[in-house]
């Protein structure tokens, strides 16, 4: 019987699990961890994705990533490809590392992320590794907590989940996720799509999921009328560049695709990304 087809699509949220081949312990050093995050980090920058959280066990690993452009499976191959090649080579050994087919698990609705991203952090608790969330290393949970924005961890979407004051939000989050309720793996790994089976979790936050539009994240960029007039009438005036970048990244880390920023002012969506990259 053939495999089933993945499902994806544009800006979808995927919880990604992936382990070692034959269930070896790959990960069984900080070096090595450290170098999936290096890699992790480099696709990144080049494929235009985002990580909400991740967790590295001694043989295996979860991320929580929404992918835009490009698709989850290229995403997956690049990385899964270049950390294989440094595995082997490191430890001068051949064939697979991981096993030949990755989980990518859909997020059906951005109301079941925060128990997803509970769920990969209690991962550690869950095998005796530790006693709460926050002693493990090796995992998002420490950028949330210290409100750490970075080139790996995407922590504005989840944290504004909370609550849009930051003090507030990451005092909601560090409840959240100290709590001793665990989440069940049922419903976050053994399913196809996340959000078909009802979360059991009964201290679910809620989740505020309305987006700033485009011209209020222009308009709390620039906070003058005449910059932000003639940044909607697509004025090209150098002085005016620095406002268009700041817009650029804002509305990028509201999820907002680069041909509809684009649009929003007049320009391409190529030009969108010449200005994101100048950052």
């Amino acid at each position: 019987m053939g495999r089933k087809p993945r499902i994806q699509f544009e800006g979808g949220v995927y919880h990604i699990v992936q382990r070692g081949n034959n269930k070896e312990y790959i990960f069984k050093n900080d070096d090595v961890k450290k170098q999936l995050l290096n890699i992790i980090v480099e696709s990144k920058e080049i494929m235009r994705f985002e990580i909400y959280g991740f967790v590295i066990m001694d043989n295996h690993y979860h991320i929580v990533i929404r992918s835009h452009e490009v698709p989850i499976s290229q995403i997956m191959h690049r990385i899964d490809l270049k950390f294989s090649k440094y595995y082997n080579c490191t430890y001068n050994k051949s064939g697979h590392v991981f096993q030949d087919r990755y989980k990518g698990i859909l997020v059906k609705d951005d109301k079941y992320l925060l128990s997803l991203i509970r769920y990969v952090h209690q991962n550690p608790v869950k095998a005796k590794m530790c006693k709460k969330v926050s002693d493990y290393y090796w995992s998002s949970d420490s950028y949330y907590r210290k409100n750490i924005q970075d080139k790996i961890v995407d922590i504005d979407f989840v944290l504004c989940m909370f609550s849009e004051n930051r003090k507030n939000a990451l005092v909601e989050y560090s409840k959240f996720m100290d709590s001793t309720l665990l989440e069940e793996s049922a419903e976050f790994e053994e399913v196809s799509i996340i959000g078909e089976v009802k979360p059991t979790s009964i201290d679910i936050p809620i989740i505020k999921t309305e987006r700033k539009t485009l011209d209020k994240i222009l308009y709390e960029v620039v906070g003058d009328d005449r910059i932000f007039d003639e940044i909607k009438r697509g004025s090209r005036k150098r002085e005016l560049t620095h406002y268009k970048m700041l817009y650029i990244e804002k509305a990028i880390q509201s999820n907002y695709k680069m041909k509809e920023i684009g649009l929003n002012i007049g320009i391409s969506q190529v030009a969108v990304h010449k200005l994101n990259n100048l950052q």
